[in-house]
């Protein structure tokens, strides 16, 4: 009843009066096909609920005017969403859609972005053109201080243009998901008239609900990215400027798990408190009625959640507190306190909240009830679909008054005032000197890692993952600048870093293409969520652990660690991110985290400092230092240092791009694994030698297979032209059946084969090994291909090593070749039985009735011979090096010596492949990807 007094609020506000307009949305329950409350879900934003309008009170008193100011455009049939008002309240911006008056065509109206002028009282669609607004959904409005407008939008401007870079069809991409109803939202830019839109994020996934930060990073773009790459699943905040520079991660990587009993939640619909801190929706992707939770997040100190969730009282505390007092339920469990949908911070002064909230009702045996006993506690008791309604909290004593009313069958959110604010700085697109103009002609941008082996840690960690140096002289990374204790490149865990970057998937009813794909998900592989992938490019890793590197510009590009033979090391770099043309992008280490924790610190954030980022732990060049023996391509003369602090690759970066008399161009990518030994000091010991895996030395049959395959590189990369020739626009892209299969094909030769045991290794003890059939001996083994001995003979013998490399595409209904089956599942032991026949190795069991059945022997399954973890997790990988990485299995003894039989540059090309999740396809076009 504390709600209800005029007075509770302490002071001469009444916590349910507002003196100025404020905005909302009224839209109804929305319905399934079949008339059923359909369970909104943040994956799909599109969600299109017939018979939304935005209204307009005057003020919050019960006698205000109410108007419907969308009504004449959407004629009571359309929807709106996204509600945003300009800082000085005199405009709205929201995104409205249409009636399907056909919904049995291919024409679906798309999301429009409208302003409302309050002292003219005039709606106009922000993009006149019919043709222009229509080329795709356009959600989710905010105001840039310069007058510009960003939102979310599935019109990809840059993504296509690359597409067009790299000689590819031009479309909107699909979610990595797939699952989820049309393209990805990306954030885009435009003028109040509509005019010069750009896309400024490049996510593969959704990019939603940009707001402009107004006191902390006042002017950059707060918004929720759902991170998608490879394992992750998620949606985080981050921030970047409106030109699109300076994308970092904010918050909540490592928070997730702190929903109602350590429940997975999103973070979502975010807005500024009047101190700075973000107001936030927690609430899972789908299950909760468009509801969740209201969180204050501390992201000024914090990029995570340290500790458990509790209640906000003043205090300096942990980085997420619950808002208000409710015990809001975000499990999916009914919630006896309701949910929120939306939530506005006043910012007068007074820290109220005007929140859409729902108050929770129970369907028991067909009656609807409150959320109370006996009712809420009946096992049969089911939520039903809330009807939100427009309420005022306030957070100084937790009192909260209704102010719109709920209505039956009807949802009341997006609740904001129209409230004049401080326009937050105009943050302008970066310009010369800024940006550098040659690396923007190129279309280029500079990644500089400062050290690949810093994850977080406080100290120095003589281990990356599981890989150590093993020079005790080595206490910190900056030792290896020190030609006194250098190591040589072998003993250094990290030696090169691979870009990659997630591969554009067509809609399958894109009516803007011919003939797109309908991929089945065995053209994916076995791990589906990686989707399909391409190799951008190659950089060595300083001694240091540093990197700095020209990088193509505007795309989503992932990084991954390697070993000296161009194996990953360590997982997988599951966050995209992106560099403008001529511009840097600075991270302090890897986002991994190698000790784990309940909140490992991160790196990504460029305000470190207290728990909101980790430093690195590589703090540079403590001196002034000559590097002799140095390779600066044309002046002769050694690398050095002038600027305390620098790392080597800063150094190289600096001294390759400015020395005369013959100035090379600044390190870039290259297609091949290269490495040249820059640093080593002659007088300590001998420099390491030059080594090079190239694409060029590949059988021209897997380099360029016969048409319709494509080649496994484009004119971009080609390695026939030297390393500065790498362009922007080079892809490498590795499919099984083009370019792994037919490695199986090529003929190697019998003198590389060697009996490492005796001729007829059957050993028990080792699953891998194997009778030799009669008419195969050492003696005997032609002079021929893998699959000469890894072969049944259709169906006559046991294939060396239980291995069968054969193709046969048809005999599964997955479309995976054999060979890829037998290498990368698990498989039955075979054997000849006393017909002639080959079986599997079965054994007799008792049926508990009295008699004896065969069944397949579980100590004849074969483990995995490969694994779409990666190279370094593969047997495969062991057996044909002849040592041991990190598949967990010992090399056997008594098998045959494989190592040689592959060419440094296959082993690097089925690495690469297994590193990026051992697809079947990465290229969605080719004609023989299976096909739905």
């Amino acid at each position: 009843m504390a709600g209800c007094d005029p007075g509770s609020s302490g002071g001469g506000i009444d916590p349910g009066v507002i003196e100025i307009p404020i905005a909302f949305v009224n839209r109804p329950i929305p319905l399934d096909a079949m008339g059923d409350p359909a369970q909104a879900d943040l994956r799909d934003p599109r969600l299109f609920s017939a018979g939304g309008d935005v209204y307009l009170r005057a003020t919050s008193t019960a006698d205000a005017t109410v108007t419907n100011i969308t009504r004449a455009v959407t004629g009571g049939n359309g929807d709106v969403k996204g509600l945003n008002a300009s800082h000085d309240g005199d405009k709205l911006i929201f995104s409205l859609r249409l009636f399907d008056p056909n919904p049995n065509d291919d024409t679906v109206p798309s999301w429009n972005i409208y302003e409302y002028d309050l002292p003219t009282a005039t709606l106009r669609r922000i993009i006149a053109s019919q043709s222009i607004a229509e080329q795709g959904d356009d959600l989710f409005p905010a105001y840039l201080p310069d007058g510009r407008i960003v939102f979310s939008s599935s019109r990809q401007r840059q993504s296509q243009g690359n597409l067009v870079n790299e000689g590819k069809q031009l479309f909107s991409a699909l979610t990595e998901d797939r699952q989820v109803p049309g393209v990805a939202l990306v954030l885009h830019t435009m003028n109040a008239d509509g005019s010069d839109i750009r896309q400024i994020s490049m996510n593969r996934s959704h990019d939603l609900y940009p707001r402009v930060l107004e006191r902390n990073n006042g002017g950059q773009i707060l918004f929720t990215r759902w991170d998608h790459a490879g394992g992750n699943n998620a949606m985080h905040l981050y921030r970047v400027n409106p030109d699109g520079s300076d994308l970092e991660l904010v918050y909540g990587a490592h928070s997730h798990a702190t929903g109602t009993g350590g429940a997975n939640v999103q973070f979502t619909r975010v807005r500024e408190m009047e101190n700075g801190d973000l107001l936030a929706i927690a609430r899972p992707f789908t299950g909760t009625f468009d509801g969740g939770d209201l969180w204050i997040i501390d992201a000024d100190r914090f990029a995570d959640n340290d500790r458990a969730v509790w209640r906000f009282n003043g205090m300096p505390g942990p980085a997420q507190v619950a808002a208000t007092v409710n015990d809001i339920a975000t499990d999916g469990s009914i919630s006896r306190d309701g949910r929120y949908s939306s939530a506005f911070p006043l910012r007068d002064g007074s820290n109220r909240i005007l929140v859409s909230k729902s108050t929770c009702q129970v369907d028991v045996g067909g009656t609807v009830h409150p959320c109370i006993d006996p009712w809420v506690t009946d096992p049969a008791a089911q939520e039903v679909s809330p009807a939100y309604a427009i309420w005022i909290y306030d957070t100084d004593v937790d009192t909260e008054k209704p102010i719109v009313l709920a209505e039956p069958g009807r949802v009341i959110t997006e609740a904001i005032a129209l409230r004049p604010r401080p326009r937050p700085p105009v943050i302008f697109a970066k310009t010369s000197p800024e940006l550098d103009s040659g690396w923007q002609t190129e279309n280029l941008g500079v990644v500089n890692i400062r050290s690949v082996y810093d994850l977080g840690e406080a100290t120095w960690n003589r281990c990356f993952f599981n890989v150590c140096t093993p020079n005790g002289a080595i206490t910190a990374v900056e030792d290896f600048a020190d030609p006194a204790v250098n190591l040589a490149a072998a003993e250094r865990p990290a030696r090169f870093v691979r870009f990659v970057k997630p591969v554009a998937l067509p809609d399958p009813d894109d009516p803007n293409l011919a003939n797109p794909p309908d991929l089945d998900n065995a053209a994916f592989g076995l791990q589906r969520n990686l989707g399909m992938r391409e190799i951008v490019g190659y950089a060595p890793v300083e001694p240091d652990g540093s990197v700095k590197v020209k990088v193509p510009a505007n795309l989503p590009l992932g990084i991954e660690v390697l070993d000296g033979e161009g194996r990953r090391i360590g997982p997988r770099h599951n966050n995209w991110f992106q560099v403008r043309p001529g511009d840097m992008l600075t991270c302090n280490g890897c986002h991994s985290h190698a000790t784990g924790g309940a909140t490992p610190a991160v790196h990504g954030r460029s305000d470190p400092g207290g728990d909101a980022g980790a430093p690195s732990i590589n703090g540079g060049i403590g001196i002034t230092l000559q590097f002799p023996n140095t390779e600066i391509p044309g002046a002769g003369i050694p690398y050095w240092s002038t600027n305390l602090g620098e790392t080597m690759a800063e150094v190289r970066f600096a001294r390759v791009g400015s020395v005369q008399p013959l100035p090379a161009p600044e390190p870039r990518l290259s297609a091949d694994l290269a490495y040249v030994d820059y640093w080593t000091d002659p007088a300590a010991r001998a420099p390491d030698a030059a080594y090079a895996y190239n694409y060029d030395d590949l059988d021209p049959s897997v380099l360029a297979p016969a048409l319709p395959a494509k080649p496994l590189r484009n004119a971009n990369c080609d390695g026939t032209n030297p390393p500065q020739t790498w362009r922007h626009n080079c892809r490498v892209a590795i499919n099984y059946p083009r370019h792994i299969h037919a490695i199986w094909q090529l003929p190697r030769g019998a003198d590389n084969l060697t009996v490492m045991g005796p001729a007829n290794p059957a050993d028990p003890a080792d699953p891998t090994a194997m009778p030799l059939v009669a008419n195969m001996t050492p003696d005997t083994i032609p002079d021929d291909t893998c699959v000469t001995c890894h072969t049944t003979a259709n169906g006559t013998r046991i294939p060396y090593g239980q291995l069968d490399l054969t193709t046969d595409p048809n005999q599964d209904p997955n479309d995976f070749y054999r060979a890829f089956r037998n290498l990368l599942l698990s498989k039955r032991g075979q054997e000849i039985d006393g017909g002639g026949n080959l079986v599997n190795i079965q054994t007799l069991v008792d049926d508990g009735m009295g008699g004896f059945t065969l069944v397949d022997d579980p100590a004849a399954l074969i483990a995995p011979r490969m694994s779409s973890n990666g190279a370094r997790a593969s047997f495969f990988i062991e057996k044909m090096t002849g040592t041991e990485l990190d598949a967990g299995r010992a090399l056997p003894p008594t098998t045959y010596d494989h190592t040689g039989l592959l060419s440094g540059a296959e082993l690097k090309l089925i690495g690469e492949w297994l590193d990026l999740g051992a697809q079947n396809f990465n290229d969605p076009f080719d004609p023989a990807a299976p096909q739905n």
